[in-house]
């Protein structure tokens, strides 16, 4: 009774809300469906359109650095996927340009790539490389990927296409970049950051970025952490700091007769200590040398350092660019100067490459260290 009491009210209380006024124009679901699809259609084009900006930007950062790099591959230009990868629910919003379908097919050719010499197109759908004959479906390109893994690659790579009925042969002149390829992800939060092996960067960077020089700038800062062996270093620092937690919780154990230590406490402590260790130094020397990527690549550095003052200072809590640490007054400074070390070296005809700490090394003792007989020492013992 007391239920259908309280019903009775809340139907009432209900009633008495105030409505808008307006008589709107009716809209019937058929249309809203129809406007939607018009907005997913734009929206995907342009993620395809900012894909291949990034791809282009990567790609000239790379290649403009290929001399200076420790890690360089032969490449062509080329981005390929299927509907499997982009999404199979969202596959018919994509550009029909890029033809995507359980087939393997081009999405993205950088001008004036070899790929893009060879004569190659968008859509074309992708048959064989050098002979392996492209899979299909959902494990399409895990399974291209598990093949081309261990095997070098050449100079020149050949490649079938299918153009829309018509089998097509062409050779790629491939040309030698530094081998960190750009992942260029729907997400939309500001984000960018190194793996050591990739760059990965996101739809939301690009938004944020003003123009392809602020791009090219967050590629080359990235290629720097990669090229110079920073995630290496944090990963070796994270496993020397973390064996000396790893040792005080053993002795923690042994001290307290098994009671304490077991929960590795210790080791996960000091495994974030070696983590952290130098993270400041690293940025740095990623500004450092992501000024001269840049500039190498013939992108303007004039403003570099206002862009990570703005990357650092604006709306920090929507930007979760990988350890980068907001700007300070000595990182600002820093990147002027290196700006400034760059065109004087330009000036002075000198390599626009960055400098780099000289490595002490101890002199080994060359002078002939006597040996210790035994022997003449009795010899001698005995002669007095």
């Amino acid at each position: 009774m007391k239920k259908l009491f309280y019903l009775t009210i809340v139907l009432f209380l209900s009633g008495c809300l105030e409505t808008p006024t307006g008589k709107l124009p009716s809209i019937n679901q058929a249309e809203i469906d129809m406007e939607a699809e018009r907005q997913k259609r734009i929206s995907y084009a342009k993620f395809i359109d900012q894909l291949s900006l990034v791809k282009s930007i990567g790609y000239k950062v790379n290649s403009s650095n290929a001399d200076i790099c420790n890690k360089t591959d032969f490449n062509s230009g080329l981005t390929f996927a299927n509907e499997n990868v982009m999404g199979l629910k969202i596959a018919r919003f994509f550009p029909e340009k890029i033809n995507l379908g359980s087939r393997v097919s081009i999405i993205d050719i950088v001008k004036n790539s070899p790929a893009d010499k060879a004569g190659l197109t968008l859509g074309d759908v992708i048959l064989e490389v050098e002979g392996f004959i492209f899979p299909e479906g959902k494990n399409a390109l895990k399974k291209i990927s598990k093949h081309f893994k261990d095997i070098e690659e050449k100079p020149v790579k050949r490649i079938k296409i299918d153009r829309k009925g018509e089998i097509l042969t062409f050779d790629i002149n491939q040309k030698k970049i530094c081998n960190y390829p750009i992942i260029f992800t729907q997400d939309k939060i500001v984000n960018a950051y190194a793996d050591g092996k990739s760059i990965i960067m996101t739809q939301g960077m690009v938004d944020y970025a003003r123009d392809d020089n602020e791009i090219a700038m967050v590629i080359a800062h990235e290629l720097a952490h990669n090229d110079r062996g920073h995630l290496d270093a944090k990963k070796k620092n994270t496993l020397i700091m973390g064996s000396i937690g790893f040792i005080l919780d053993l002795m923690t154990i042994y001290y307290s007769g098994g009671t304490a230590g077991g929960n590795a406490e210790n080791t996960e402590m000091w495994s974030k200590i070696g983590s952290q260790a130098y993270s400041v130094e690293f940025e740095k020397d990623a500004d450092y040398g992501g000024v001269y990527y840049a500039y190498r690549a013939g992108y303007d550095i004039s403003q570099v350092k206002n862009f990570w003052e703005r990357i650092g200072s604006e709306n920090p809590k929507q930007i979760a660019i990988s350890s980068t640490h907001p700007a300070t007054s000595e990182r600002y400074l820093q990147i002027d100067k290196t700006v400034k070390e760059i065109n004087k070296k330009k000036k002075d005809g000198l390599a626009l490459v960055p400098n780099e700490k000289e490595i002490k090394t101890k002199e080994k003792d060359t002078k002939k260290k006597k040996k210790f007989d035994i022997k003449k020492l009795i010899k001698k013992k005995e002669k007095e």
